[in-house]
């Protein structure tokens, strides 16, 4: 099965969209991974107003206490926002006026209505409290990202001595001009402490910096994402509300914000495009290329994935490349949701 530990959602739906007991659009959103092959994956909170996120928070951790399918599917959750650059271009397509310093009293506060699920938090250091809140994650079991950030080659030293061991999609979230040494990401593939976040879809990274960043570190050393957004699988046109700015869907499935297609808003596509990438464009081995989307991920972050066995959790993916990636069936917790085998810009 695949694994994708940055997802934002599907269909219009984003995770704070769960301010009610009502939690019947998580299927939805369910329904859509599984059939594209992702047995597991991390329902991911980005910038939004803390109250919001709380009551999401724990309105989704208890239809995952009573549903042992999803809980199985979403149990740990990446928190993206809200402490990140208040910066364009670094910021992304976060909402400004939620951005806020580091504080892990707060963040600490929506980890505790969600139950702990919160399992990975991305911050950027550079801002106040930044280094300090590394240091209270640490302590408190969480893996924490640096991403959305431009912090100096100094910060990113302090912050991985303090215990920051990944990098939100590396070559994105950040300004479109740089100065060619003072940035960040000549620091994020010197230290081999940090693992690199690297959305492969074919529209936030060119080949070659997926290529670079895959000999530097090496593929154990790469989590590979979707990093779909909420906004994944619906129909081309644009779109306004929820917790992303005014974006647009073009026709080849490019999400961007409106204001032109030079910044991002997520992936249309699931897991199994980032394969299909890595075969048409780096000509990894297929195989290698899902491993790459499933165990490798899944390691990095201590998830255990079921073992083709007799007793073993029945979750499991057919699919083959043959001019593209194709999931024949999708198994998981012993069903199947799949009728018909589907493609990467299948949607359901």
């Amino acid at each position: 099965m695949l694994v994708d530990l940055q997802h934002n959602g599907a269909f219009g739906i984003d995770f704070h969209s769960f301010q009610t007991e009502d939690t019947s659009n998580l299927d939805k959103i369910a329904s859509l991974v599984r059939a594209h092959g992702v047995g597991r994956f991390q329902p991911t909170f980005v910038t939004a107003d803390v109250d919001v996120s709380i009551k999401s928070a724990s309105n989704i951790n208890k239809r995952l206490l009573a549903d042992d399918d999803l809980n199985a599917l979403m149990g740990n959750f990446f928190h993206e926002g809200i402490f990140i650059s208040p910066y364009d271009g670094w910021r992304g397509a976060h909402d400004s006026k939620y951005v806020q310093n580091p504080n892990y009293d707060l963040f600490k506060k929506i980890d505790d209505a969600s139950g702990n699920r919160f399992k990975m938090v991305n911050l950027a250091p550079e801002e106040n409290g930044g280094l300090e809140f590394i240091e209270d994650a640490i302590a408190d079991g969480k893996i924490v990202s640096i991403g959305h950030a431009g912090p100096d080659s100094k910060t990113i030293a302090e912050s991985v001595a303090r215990g920051a061991t990944m990098v939100t999609h590396f070559g994105n979230g950040a300004a479109s001009e740089i100065n060619r040494f003072a940035n960040p990401f000549w620091s994020f593939l010197h230290h081999k402490e940090l693992k690199l976040g690297l959305i492969c879809d074919g529209f936030h990274l060119p080949l070659e910096l997926v290529s670079a960043a895959l000999q530097c570190k090496g593929k154990d050393s790469c989590w590979i994402t979707s990093d779909a957004s909420p906004y994944s699988g619906c129909e081309s046109g644009s779109y306004s509300g929820g917790t992303l700015a005014d974006l647009v869907i073009t026709e080849d499935r490019c999400i961007h914000l409106a204001s032109g297609r030079e910044y991002l808003a997520g992936n249309w596509f699931q897991q199994d495009r980032c394969v299909e990438f890595l075969v048409e464009k780096l000509a990894i081995d297929f195989l290698e290329a899902w491993e790459m989307c499933s165990i490798v991920p899944a390691k990095i972050i201590g998830i255990n994935l079921p073992k083709i066995e007799v007793g073993e959790e029945a979750s499991f993916v057919l699919a083959k490349y043959n001019n593209g990636v194709i999931i024949e069936q999708s198994i998981h917790l012993g069903k199947e949701y799949l009728k018909s085998p589907i493609t990467p810009i299948d949607i359901l």
